[in-house]
């Protein structure tokens, strides 16, 4: 396509962006609670609650959370690839958000009840099955739901208006999963018992806020560019300049968090030896921190532009993580706090920008007649799912070769110290390699 024909056709698209009302933005915004809830429950409780109340080794734990993303690798591509294609007379992406949202809150209440089962294998095994089907479930609801607001309007700046509403909003969800959902297991008496309280409420959580989102945006607006004759494949989406390099950046980036949630339970009880309902307040100072940001990385990155602006929150980020390898124990509590409250103002940046930034993507995809929001969300959904997968595995496995033994009342000098660098230096490392492939995108554009 000439450059000429570019720029006619986005005069056109501009004389058709519609203002969102603030309505349907909150409406849209508010299934991010269970999206956030979903995401991050899992991330910080599962490892733990395999190892540590049903008695599986921390390596095979590991492959337990990680196997069900792999799968989310086929599924999330051909959720987009469907949604694209759907015809319904509720849109193409709302319908599954009232399958998906149902199933997602009924699978959640599963995945932490396990019965009493004989041994690690029927242990693990419960799990797994449920997990994979939980993960499905949720993809139903999510890889639709995300592929919305690059058709919800023309303007850039809009786009990223929105997308700072969706990620507030997945922030409350985030902290509702990492902060409530330890202190939930306390509170209904800790052990099965409480994992079990715990999850079917986080699992009422998802469904009553997926369930709100389906209603609300039965008038949210869609704007659809002429002369898009038919949806992408997949391999088309694939050739939108940007798109490898930011989720390449974006995957590295979660896989670092990923670890940080998988390690704060056991820095929490096997290193600064406290209770499981203090895992509650490392999660309050990261997403507190978070939340607290948004609004300001937005404003940053309409002024310096969305790259800059991420590589920035990136190093924030980095300076939190890597001053936790200076902690020793008990007495460094409060120091952890402040550390993470500092990765927590980066981690703002670094969630709401690649979503602002997967949006121009995809927008400008459909400029030039490639309509691939849901392939390309699908596959953005499966790299984000995978990468925080990634940290319980890395976990999971440093602590195997650390020497962490889960029946042991108190842990060794080696493993206190393989903790110590796992929650630091590991998530510094990922994040650190996330910038060259930033500073590739942004040639990209």
């Amino acid at each position: 396509m000439s450059t000429r024909g570019l720029g006619a056709r986005q005069s056109k698209e501009s004389a058709i962006t519609r203002h969102v009302p603030l309505s349907q933005v909150i409406g849209y915004s508010v299934g991010s609670i269970g999206t956030g809830v979903y995401m991050t429950a899992p991330s910080v409780l599962l490892l733990y609650y395999m190892t540590d109340i049903l008695g599986v080794s921390p390596a095979l734990a590991g492959l337990g959370v990680f196997i069900p993303r792999l799968w989310d690798m086929v599924t999330d591509p051909a959720m987009g690839w469907i949604s694209d294609r759907t015809r319904s007379r509720w849109g193409r992406r709302r319908p599954y958000l009232l399958v998906g949202g149902i199933a997602t809150a009924t699978s959640f209440g599963l995945l932490f009840s396990a019965p009493d089962l004989p041994g690690e294998g029927w242990n693990f095994a419960y799990v797994l099955i449920v997990y994979i089907f939980s993960a499905t479930a949720y993809t139903v609801f999510a890889v639709p739901y995300l592929a919305m607001p690059a058709e919800m309007s023309a303007d850039p700046h809009e786009r990223a208006g929105i997308m700072a509403y969706r990620m507030t909003f997945a922030m409350t969800g985030v902290l509702i999963g990492a902060a409530a959902a330890p202190a939930l297991v306390t509170w209904f008496g800790g052990g099965r018992e409480g994992f079990a309280g715990m999850s079917w409420t986080m699992g009422a959580i998802c469904a009553a806020t997926m369930l709100i989102t389906f209603r609300a945006t039965v008038r949210v607006p869609v704007i659809t560019p002429d002369k898009i004759e038919r949806p992408a494949l997949l391999r088309e989406a694939f050739t939108l300049p940007g798109f490898r390099t930011l989720a390449l950046a974006y995957a590295l980036q979660l896989a670092g968090l990923g670890v940080f949630t998988a390690s704060a339970p056991y820095v929490t009880l096997h290193m600064m030896r406290r209770g499981e309902a203090d895992i509650s307040f490392i999660f309050l100072a990261l997403l507190g921190g978070t939340l607290a940001s948004l609004l300001v990385w937005d404003r940053v990155s309409r002024k310096t532009g969305k790259t800059p602006a991420y590589i920035a929150a990136a190093a924030i980020s980095m300076i939190g993580f890597v001053a936790m390898l200076l902690l020793h124990g008990a007495e460094d509590w409060q120091a952890l706090i402040v550390m993470t409250a500092i990765a927590g103002i980066g981690f703002g940046g670094l969630q709401l920008l690649p979503f602002a930034m997967l949006t121009d993507v995809i927008h400008t995809g459909r400029l030039r007649g490639v309509d691939a929001a849901g392939s390309l969300t699908g596959v953005w959904t499966a790299v984000e799912k995978g990468s925080l997968a990634l940290g319980p595995l890395i976990v999971g496995l440093l602590l195997s070769v650390g020497g962490f033994d889960a029946a042991a009342q108190q842990q060794g000098v080696g493993v206190v110290d393989t903790i110590r660098w796992t929650i630091g230096a590991v998530p510094t490392t990922l994040i650190l390699l996330s910038v060259p492939a930033l500073i590739l995108y942004h040639r990209s554009q």
